[in-house]
């Protein structure tokens, strides 16, 4: 869970620290607000999304970066998050920009965020801080080997004998397992069906999307 906060601000700087479109920032808080009500984490999401677990909240933690949903990515929220499209991008949004003052990442123990104050034009500002918990140390997610087992035998039908990405898995145990299961369940079992132990799939980024597929004999 994202969790976020609002607190008293500071005085506001002369300069902002962070200029984005109000758009993108909008964005960012629908997708947080979201996750937060279905029960998904960042990291399940970067995952649906084909991209490095941090995706997400890295595009949170650091609104400065390149790193922004792109069209295609877009389209897929409503589907990911189970909401209409409207959730996402949200009507009547102004057009420009946000300042955001005061910016920086949180790292303690326990959890890592973002915080930033946003300043209307009159009056005072509000430090909003993003922040998750972060994963206790040593801990590993247990297997979910009923999945395992299926996706093996996924294998042997010959499914990933084309390269397939995490949304077209999801999408297919959805619809024909009763296999209870989250994403992050998902993503393990393909960490070790390509892993060196079994190495019985292959992996790699194509066309910014991770791909699946069976490794050549």
């Amino acid at each position: 869970m994202i969790e976020v906060v609002e607190r008293p601000s500071i005085r506001k700087a002369d300069k902002p620290d962070v200029i984005m479109s109000r758009m993108d920032y909008v964005i960012i808080c629908q997708v947080i607000e979201r996750l937060n009500e279905i029960d998904m984490r960042d990291d399940e999401l970067s995952f649906l999304l084909g991209k490095p677990n941090n995706y997400v909240f890295s595009f949170i933690i650091k609104p400065s970066d390149k790193n922004r949903f792109n069209e295609d990515q877009l389209d897929l929220l409503p589907f990911l998050l189970r909401c209409p499209f409207s959730k996402i991008l949200v009507n009547g949004t102004k057009a420009g920009n946000v300042q955001l003052y005061h910016t920086k990442a949180i790292d303690e123990d326990g959890y890592k965020g973002f915080s930033h104050i946003i300043y209307p034009e009159k009056g005072e500002g509000t430090r909003i801080i993003w922040k998750k918990n972060n994963a206790p140390k040593g801990s590993t997610r247990k297997t979910n080997k009923p999945l395992l087992e299926l996706l093996k035998t996924w294998i042997e039908q010959s499914y990933f004998d084309r390269q397939v990405n995490a949304l077209e898995i999801f999408k297919r145990l959805k619809a024909e397992s009763s296999i209870k299961f989250r994403v992050s369940d998902i993503e393990k079992c393909m960490k070790i069906l390509c892993g060196s132990r079994q190495a019985l799939l292959q992996k790699d980024s194509i066309d910014g999307v991770l791909r699946y597929w069976k490794e050549e004999l």
